[in-house]
């Protein structure tokens, strides 16, 4: 398998914790934020294989960050 970089968007410190340490321990690079404004802007300035979105996070709501990533 190869090891993918993963932007993980989730406000809920027990969830987000959980699942990167989840998917680092499946051997990929995580970055995790907890607000959809730093979602866009570390969209912006990585290249990411996947993103793992919450639509419920504050600052911008995950449904309009996929929006405006549309």
């Amino acid at each position: 398998m190869t090891a993918m970089h993963i932007l993980l968007a989730e406000d809920e410190p027990i969830l987000g914790e959980w699942l990167s340490k989840a998917l680092e321990q499946s051997g990929h690079r995580v970055d995790w934020r907890n607000d959809g404004r730093l979602v866009e802007t570390a969209v912006a300035s990585a290249d990411y294989d996947a993103l793992v979105l919450d639509l419920g996070l504050p600052g911008r709501s995950g449904t309009e960050v996929l929006r405006r990533l549309r």
